[in-house]
């Protein structure tokens, strides 16, 4: 049958008496977007191009004349012969091995995973084959890497086709909803969902379908999902549409449990409805009060006159002293409570123009010596805020100071994304043990310290954590004293900043 072979046209040929279309089909194959061949009912290839000649690994004149049955793996070579004697009985265009793996044995040994079409071709009364092959390694490696990248995902993921049943999964949502990956595939979607969503959610998934696009679900919306225990749970719902590789339209639904972020968001509303209700006695209910009893006094004082004994005047100022400190701790309490509100009025920055401002209203005395080591000049952010911090820290290093002379040094320097302040003096110190509690409310570093009332670092703290930063102390190395080490954000942020 075979007389001799050729290279035409990209493809290897065999001459063959029964196929008299050859310069056609040889032309028909170069041509091909994938690889291709020609093969006659004793599975012999009698045509070959050149994609299936990368594909395989086999040079054209290698490929034509081999035996179909050496280009499959070889546990499949056995019944392969069974198979093409049952397809040439009945030729039809059709797919090869439909809903199984299919594999080509490549001329290295290695093994790739393909797609086979079949087109029966008839000439002068035989059958021959025109079979397409597909190289799958791509699709698949592409297949993997989503499905990896699904169950490595940090939150619940799933894919939903058009009819609202579950594809894929991860354990992530697995675990959200204390189901098993094999009880939740090929569900429908609406086992996750509260019975009082389910009767409208087919209408909202027909609605999607119609016009689909990447979106949050149910922006504005408290959307609950159903645990498998019965419980709901909120949840952030995206949906993203795309098509898999058949072109079904499907659904990448990520979700995410946010019931611990719910929790402490409403811890956070009511600490922040305490602290405005605390706000308001502090400034109504405890300040009259006080007014009224200081009005008292001065009305005592009036009607004893001059004349009144000594021990008693010298009680009635005692008690003057007392309402005017519990009138400093009111206002001392209102300044802590609103140091946790964030400032909005952004502007730019001159750090050497704030430490002006800063050391301009500040008593320093003469042997005291304030050095500056600006390093960043400036930067947008909140200047009240900022300017309150730094004077209270240059301002305790001043008061605080036990002798006639020292220095003071203010740096300030660029560190990632915040500004690096530090007030280093050389005075007394703090007890190491104390570096955590003066940064509290009404506390100061021994019990008999009457210079401070024991707000100031408080609020200095309160001030930076609210606007992103932070603020610490340590003991100075090579001298008395300590540093104070502010980091102040040097970047505008959407969670700090409104």
């Amino acid at each position: 049958m075979m007389k001799k072979s050729e290279v035409k046209g990209g493809s290897k040929v065999i001459k063959n008496n029964d196929l008299d279309d050859e310069p056609f089909f040889s032309q028909l194959l170069t041509y091909l977007p994938m690889g291709g061949m020609v093969v006659n009912t004793d599975s012999v290839i009698l045509l070959a191009n050149e994609t299936l000649s990368d594909i395989l690994g086999y040079s054209t004149d290698e490929l034509v004349g081999m035996d179909v049955d050496s280009l499959l793996p070889s546990q499949f070579q056995t019944n392969h012969k069974k198979l093409m004697q049952g397809f040439f009985k009945h030729p039809h265009k059709r797919k090869m091995g439909k809903g199984q793996a299919l594999f080509a044995r490549c001329k290295d040994g290695k093994h790739i995973p393909i797609e086979i079409g079949l087109n029966p071709i008839e000439q002068k009364g035989q059958i021959f084959v025109l079979a397409t092959l597909i190289d799958l390694s791509m699709r698949d490696r592409a297949r993997n890497m989503f499905q990896r990248s699904i169950e490595d995902a940090p939150h619940g993921v799933l894919v939903v086709d058009s009819d609202g049943v579950i594809r894929l999964t991860n354990s992530m949502l697995c675990q959200c909803f204390g189901y098993t990956s094999g009880e939740l595939l090929d569900q429908p979607l609406e086992m996750l969902l509260p019975s009082r969503y389910r009767k409208n959610h087919d209408h909202l998934r027909r609605s999607f379908h119609q016009n689909p696009m990447p979106r949050m679900m149910g922006v504005g919306r408290d959307l609950t999902a159903l645990h498998k225990d019965g419980r709901e749970f909120p949840v952030e719902i995206g949906l993203s549409p795309f098509e898999d590789e058949d072109n079904n339209d499907m659904v990448l639904v990520s979700l995410l449990d946010i019931t611990q972020r719910k929790r402490m968001e409403q811890k956070l509303r009511e600490t922040n409805t305490n602290l405005e209700e605390f706000t308001y006695v502090a400034s109504h209910d405890l300040r009259s009060p006080l007014r009224g009893i200081a009005d008292l006094l001065e009305w005592i004082k009036e009607d004893l006159g001059p004349d009144a004994l000594p021990d008693v005047t010298h009680n009635l100022n005692r008690i003057d002293i007392r309402i005017k400190r519990m009138e400093q701790l009111i206002d001392n309490l209102l300044t802590y409570a609103r140091a946790g509100k964030v400032e909005s009025n952004v502007q730019e920055i001159e750090i050497n123009t704030l430490l002006d401002n800063i050391v301009e209203l500040l008593e320093v005395p003469e042997g005291i010596k304030i050095i500056r080591d600006v390093q960043f000049e400036r930067f947008m952010s909140v200047w009240t805020p900022l300017e309150t911090v730094m004077r209270n820290l240059i301002s305790n290093a001043i008061k605080h100071h036990d002798r006639d002379s020292g220095t003071i040094v203010v740096c300030c320097k660029v560190e990632n994304s915040f500004c690096h302040f530090s007030v280093c003096d050389d005075g007394p110190g703090v007890p190491e043990a104390a570096y955590q509690r003066i940064f509290r409310l009404f506390q100061t570093v021994t019990s008999s310290e009457r210079s401070g009332t024991g707000i100031g670092l408080s609020v200095s703290r309160r001030l930076v954590e609210t606007h992103g930063g932070r603020i610490s102390v340590e003991k100075n190395e090579h001298q008395r004293g300590v540093t104070f080490h502010v980091w102040w954000p040097r970047f505008l942020r959407k969670d700090t900043h409104e």
